[in-house]
């Protein structure tokens, strides 16, 4: 069998010079011509198709798609890019930040089997509805008193356990270890993202809308990323 030796150095050479090559993919013809039917209901699903395809290779198809943002002829394509360019930025957006359970709770102290004296747990006071807590089925009054391999040794443990959930990225996989109704349980739980502006909402003090903080930091992120994506190019 022969093999192409120069051709296979060129190719590592032009990788190394120009590592945005690498990563090059060819949109979906179909679909992508599809985005300016005049049908609208052909349009939603190219637009859906595309999104679907292009998590399957997000950095690459960003860089496709918001080079035809800019560059595609007509204006109803480029607007479908720039959404479908919005959804996988959104994506990225998702991973980055503060791990959040989403729970209120209190400080208490309980003796654990096999142990003499009190520690602390936290006492769950609310599940926040949609949150990580939620769908990992967490419950009123559960008493968490570990995570994964880390033991809480404080008395009051509430800080010290958000700081280090606060450390870690969302969709982190974390194992709570809790007692509910007297039995010990392992819950595994997803970590979300911490919401925007959490920390700013004080007693007394107008409730931010969450979901509207949370639409703006997206907008932000999102427009942050365009300006340096245009740096760049």
């Amino acid at each position: 069998m022969k093999v192409n030796i120069s051709g296979i150095s060129f190719a590592l050479c032009l990788m190394a010079i120009c590592p945005t090559v690498a990563r090059a993919v060819e949109i979906p013809v179909g679909p992508f011509a599809e985005l300016k039917s005049e049908d609208f209901g052909k349009r939603e699903t190219a637009q859906e198709e595309l999104i679907a395809w292009s998590r399957l290779q997000p950095d690459a198809a960003m860089d496709a798609f918001f080079q035809q943002s800019r560059v595609a002829d007509d204006p109803e394509v480029r607007e479908r890019c720039l959404a479908i360019l919005r959804e996988l930025v959104n994506d990225e957006y998702s991973k980055d930040g503060e791990g959040y359970i989403g729970i209120r709770m209190r400080d208490e102290e309980m003796v654990l089997p096999e142990e003499s004296a009190p520690r602390g747990v936290i006492r769950v006071i609310e599940v926040v509805r949609d949150s990580a807590a939620a769908k990992a089925g967490l419950q009123l009054n559960d008493l968490i008193f570990s995570f994964d391999d880390v033991v809480l040794k404080e008395k009051l443990i509430s800080s010290p356990f958000m700081d280090k959930i606060r450390q870690l990225k969302p969709n982190s996989k974390i194992t709570l270890n809790l007692f509910r109704d007297g039995k010990m349980m392992q819950i595994p739980v997803i970590l979300g993202r911490r919401p925007p502006m959490l920390e700013n909402t004080f007693f007394g003090e107008p409730q931010v809308d969450p979901e509207a903080a949370e639409r703006a930091a997206k907008e932000n992120y999102f427009r942050r990323w365009l300006e340096r994506r245009k740096a760049e190019n």
